[in-house]
């Protein structure tokens, strides 16, 4: 098992956190990281939708102790519908607010080449662009973090030889046979055999293929002014300033957010002014002042921007001067 020398070197310069299930693959990177003496703290979400739930996460606070790190834990809230997406949504909401508190530099993510390919098949599936495609990327600049997957170019097989060689303990998580989750379905019919049949030409396919999208998407075209991101008016950059708001768009929400001003998934804020998009968390206020509404008025401010806009002490003629 290997990673690129230049993701430890980073990694050796910033502050720490690994996101920790004490599943094999975040066990193999917990303790391949322990051994290249990279300093990092542990953060674990609790989803108790199975009997070994809260055992894991007490043995993951004993490891913890055991090397003297810090981890924060929380228990998810019961989600009734749409479990994989709701919970993917809690899990980074979670990590975001620790990494803004505790100033911590990096989020480092367990995910692996299977994991690369299954996404890239569920979203085929779906219909999708090549942002939504290619969801995943060694290193990705986030807004308050960094976040990187040291082990994006390595294969389970890969992982369950490394546990197995040092005698690692990892714990595993039945809910992954079970195919009423779409992601498992895929696992199960498609990409765990194609991996093991095509493992080199797959890590050398997704490589060209992220160098493509890199030169497709000019990522310094996407500015950011008051945690607004203001990017070119094309579905692509949209789509991309969007995944950096914490949304991966669908096939339909592409849609909606070329018809005009809308709020995606109830969270995120697509408006239009001239050439440009403006992507951003919605926020509401119950009474605008009249004063700061004819100001807006004034300067055209997109009416799904206002609120945001006064949340945040922005005054339209400050806004306006992006453009």
């Amino acid at each position: 098992m290997q990673i690129k020398e230049e993701i430890l070197e980073f990694l050796r310069k910033g502050k720490n956190l690994l996101a920790f299930s004490y599943g094999s693959d975040s066990t193999a990177l917990f303790y391949f990281l322990m051994q290249e003496k990279i300093e990092f703290d542990l953060a674990m979400i609790n989803y108790k939708t199975r009997k070994n739930s809260d055992l894991e996460e007490d043995e993951a606070k004993k490891l913890a102790f055991k090397f003297n790190k810090q981890i924060f834990t929380i228990s998810a809230p019961f989600f009734k519908n749409n479990f994989e997406q709701n919970a993917r949504a809690f899990r980074y909401d979670f990590f975001e607010k620790i990494c803004f508190k505790y100033h911590y530099n990096n989020l480092i993510l367990a995910h692996h080449l299977n994991d690369q390919l299954e996404w890239f098949l569920m979203q085929l599936s779906r219909g999708a662009g090549v942002i939504e495609l290619l969801g995943m990327s060694e290193f990705e600049k986030c807004k308050n973090y960094n976040l990187l997957r040291p082990l994006l170019f390595t294969s389970k097989n890969k992982i369950l030889s490394f546990l197995n060689k040092e005698n690692i303990k990892y714990f595993n998580d039945e809910s992954n046979e079970n195919e009423k989750y779409f992601r498992n379905y895929i696992r199960k019919h498609f990409s765990n055999d194609f991996v093991k049949e095509f493992e080199e030409g797959l890590k050398k396919s997704f490589k060209y293929i992220q160098k493509d999208k890199e030169k497709l998407f000019d990522i310094e075209k996407i500015k950011e002014f008051k945690d607004l991101l203001i990017c070119p008016r094309d579905e692509g950059y949209i789509a991309k300033a969007v995944k950096i708001q914490g949304i991966v768009l669908s096939a339909a929400q592409r849609k909606e957010a070329l018809k005009g001003d809308c709020i995606l998934g109830g969270k995120i804020g697509v408006v239009y002014k001239d050439k440009s998009a403006i992507v951003f968390k919605h926020e509401i206020c119950e009474k605008l002042p009249k004063k700061f509404k004819e100001e807006c008025r004034i300067f055209k401010i997109p009416r799904l921007l206002r609120a945001y806009l006064y949340n945040h002490h922005i005054s339209p003629s400050d806004f306006i001067l992006q453009f």
